[in-house]
């Protein structure tokens, strides 16, 4: 007879208890200044000597902490180090192919960049770009795979550098010399070098740094740290940091690794596939193949990376493309975190990168004997990492790597490892720099938590030992069961010590604390644009549209957003990077105090009305720099190549339909056949169809055109195919193209930089 009372609980939370959200009362964006960030670590104040440095440290860290990633990214994954198939010259016959390994093409296409070789470890000539380019031999492919003559990765170098932004070289220890699959400088040939070996690790700033700040394919600064400014340049280092790298090829970049099976479910898919089942099968033919006929399924793998669209991620690991706009990371005030909220506090959110993100061994986690268990008891709810046990999932992660390939006997190691049957710790992270906490359910069984290493180290914490809300949001302290930590080096450097001992600051948490602040404390960079120099008397019109338009309800006050999750069914934007999170964000996100961001309830009998399967209410500052629009960035339109340009933003907004490219998909189609270019979404064009039914149905019809390649088949992919459809967020503005109202209201949101009331 109670069981009625749960869904009535329900109801009554919903219409009790919805989230308050913050009252900006007449606060204007084009006479008021945004709130500067508050000096403080955590919840505690600091003075503002601590605040310039804590920032620093997290620049630093931003750039380059790893925490022992490397030891995935090089001895699994082997960046970079895998080899193509080249035609082996004249007379050898037609159907004869010689390896060439990628590694040394990589190194000679960074010292080119000052056109000087020879000089890459000395200091490069100062040579630098926002988009790397390898140059490969014609007719090369990658296991069967063509691979692009001119391969445009994305990747950023600054002048002086001998390694992309993100990519970070950790020296290995003297006792690992004799390693082969380890990068020794001093041998690719451009250039005298240090002496000794590395390994190469990723960090945040591969994805979220950019020296292109105003997209136009041209780099604007020529680095990103803040003591270098670029003399001439209208932006600071610091406007490359959090801008989100629309140029980037992460898929081509995995792809060219030496073992990419090791992250098959996460850069690659089922090319047609929309469905978990089309998943599940994608990964039994994996599983049954990758031991006996690896050419077959590597093939597969490899074209599911290739067709990754550039300036897109797909972090839904899930085996399905899922594509995910890079965004731009400007965090002052705008919470919770991801394009799904599920993060509330910016520690779980950076830790969720960390610690699965950046080692994508962590999936284990995921398997059926752990998390996946969980799924195991709910209909329809099966993914890919239900066909596999987490020895099964960890054996088919190093069973190709580059270490078990010098020495089989390492495959049980690094199995063993990535279970945590080693040290207690799941994932090859440095276990000094983890700890344990409760995570998704099982995601880490009680016999590794009661390892001895985990017992002599205190390493098993409790939600509650974390202090403050952190017991509201267990699961999300770490989805696969484990946290990063500060590690003991920075925790023993004395300024980061007198930190702890003056502020009583969580050493744990630190340095997390202090890359939030420092995203925090970014303001987006100026737009320049001529275009919007030529509209400034239409800046103020644009806002009082805004507002008129009701655009205001939901991006409020200075940093245009109330910080809500709104229902899928409400926005009805492309469902299924919520779809993929919604048991998530039913049962396991904490609600949270959209004033505060702070976790207010917790647990699956959380009946407050604060959780919504859908979509958080991005910000717009730097809407004029991250086109296309929507977190799928289906929202895309440009004028057709070759056409001239606008004398006036009246004019671009006004061209024929007949004159522009519709639709992400046919955008990044263009950008395929002439990647030398810097054709990309216009952004006040988008901004434009955004706003504007017709314009908008224009888009996603263009989205729907099946004109993507797939390399080495005919086939050719819908950007819906994607998940890049630009549907949704249904509201409009009654104008046309062009017209006064829709003209002055994308002048408004071009204006949307740091002082969108100054010219």
């Amino acid at each position: 007879m109670r069981a009625p009372l749960i869904p009535l609980a329900l109801g009554l939370g919903a219409l009790c208890c919805a989230p308050k959200v913050t009252d900006w009362g007449t606060f204007d964006v084009l006479r008021q200044s945004a709130p500067r960030p508050r000096a403080q670590l955590g919840d505690r104040p600091i003075d503002a000597a601590t605040y310039r440095s804590a920032r620093r440290l997290g620049e630093r860290w931003f750039r380059e902490s790893t925490f022992g990633n490397e030891r995935t990214i090089t001895d699994v994954l082997g960046l970079f180090g895998g080899s193509v198939e080249v035609p082996c010259g004249a007379g050898e016959g037609r159907a004869c192919r010689c390896s060439e390994p990628v590694l040394p093409l990589f190194a000679k296409a960074v010292d080119a960049l000052d056109g000087a070789p020879g000089n890459l470890f000395t200091g490069n000539g100062g040579g630098y770009t926002s988009d790397l380019v390898l140059v490969f031999p014609p007719g090369a492919t990658r296991h069967g795979v063509p691979v692009p003559e001119r391969l445009h990765t994305g990747l950023d170098v600054e002048a002086g550098s001998p390694w992309p932004i993100g990519i970070v070289p950790i020296a290995a220890p003297p006792a690992e010399a004799a390693l082969p699959y380890l990068i020794e400088p001093a041998a690719l040939g451009v250039g005298p070098a240090p002496a000794g070996k590395v390994r190469l690790g990723l960090t945040c700033a591969t994805c979220h740094f950019s020296l292109d700040i105003d997209w136009d394919g041209k780099a604007d600064l020529r680095s990103a740290w803040s003591d270098q400014p670029t003399p001439g340049s209208p932006y600071r280092p610091e406007h490359a940091w959090a801008v989100g790298n629309q140029d980037l090829r992460l898929g081509w970049v995995i792809a060219l690794s030496e073992n990419p099976l090791a992250v098959f479910s996460v850069f690659s898919g089922v090319i047609g596939g929309t469905e978990a089942k089309h998943a599940r099968a994608f990964a039994r033919r994996v599983k049954a193949s990758y031991r006996n006929a690896p050419d077959l399924v590597l093939a597969e793998v490899v074209r599911g990376m290739a067709v990754q669209p550039r300036g897109f991620a797909d972090d839904t690991p899930d085996g399905l493309f899922n594509a995910m706009q890079i965004p731009s990371l400007y965090t002052r005030r705008n919470f919770p975190y991801n394009y799904d909220g599920n993060f509330v506090n910016a520690e779980d959110r950076n830790n969720g990168v960390w610690s699965i993100a950046l080692d994508p061994t962590a999936l284990v986690s995921l398997t059926r004997d752990r998390a996946g268990a969980a799924s195991e008891l709910l209909p329809g709810q099966k993914g890919i990492y239900n066909e596999f046990s987490a020895a099964e999932l960890a054996e088919l992660m190093v069973f190709r790597s580059p270490a078990a390939r010098h020495d089989p006997a390492m495959r049980a190691r690094l199995r063993d490892d990535i279970l945590g049957l080693t040290d207690g710790v799941p994932g090859l992270l440095e276990p000094a720099s983890v700890l344990l906490v409760p995570g998704l359910p099982h995601a880490v069984p009680s016999s590794i938590r009661d390892h001895p290493q985990n017992v002599a180290a205190r390493r098993d914490r409790s939600a509650a030992s974390f202090g403050g809300d952190a017991r509201l949001r267990p699961a999300v302290l770490g989805y696969s069961g484990t946290r990063v930590r500060t590690p003991p080096a920075v925790r023993a450097d004395r300024e980061v010590s007198t930190w702890i001992r003056r502020y009583g600051v969580n050493a744990d948490e630190l340095l997390s604390e202090s890359v939030s602040l420092m995203l925090d404390s970014l303001d987006p960079p100026p737009n320049r644009s001529p275009l919007l120099a030529g509209a400034r008397s239409l800046v103020a019109r644009g806002y009082e549209i805004f507002r008129q338009s009701g655009c205001a309800g939901c991006h409020q006050g200075p940093f245009f957003t109330d910080n809500l999750v709104h229902p899928l069914k409400k926005i009805r934007t492309q469902p299924a990077r919520a779809e993929f999170g919604k048991l998530l964000q039913r049962f396991l996100a904490p609600s949270y105090d959209a004033r505060t961001g702070k976790a207010t309830a917790g647990g699956p009998f959380d009946f407050t009305g604060a959780r919504r399967v859908g979509y958080k209410t991005v910000t717009l500052r730097y809407v004029w720099g991250s086109a296309p629009y929507l977190h799928d960035g289906g929202v895309g339109v440009a004028p057709r190549p070759g056409s001239p340009p606008a004398a006036s933003l009246k004019q671009l907004l006004s061209r024929d339909p007949a004159e522009n490219v519709y639709g992400t998909g046919p955008i990044l189609a263009e950008r395929e056949l002439h990647p030398e270019g810097a054709f990309r979404a216009n952004a006040a064009q988008s901004l434009q169809a955004l706003v504007l039914e017709a314009e908008r149905e224009r888009v996603i019809r263009g989205n729907r055109e099946a004109v993507l390649p797939v390399p080495g088949t005919a086939w050719r992919l819908r950007g819906s195919d994607f998940a890049i459809e630009g549907i949704g967020h249904e509201y409009f503005v009654a104008d046309v193209p062009g017209g006064d109202d829709v003209t002055a209201l994308v002048a408004f949101l071009l204006s949307l930089d740091d002082a969108p009331g100054e010219p």
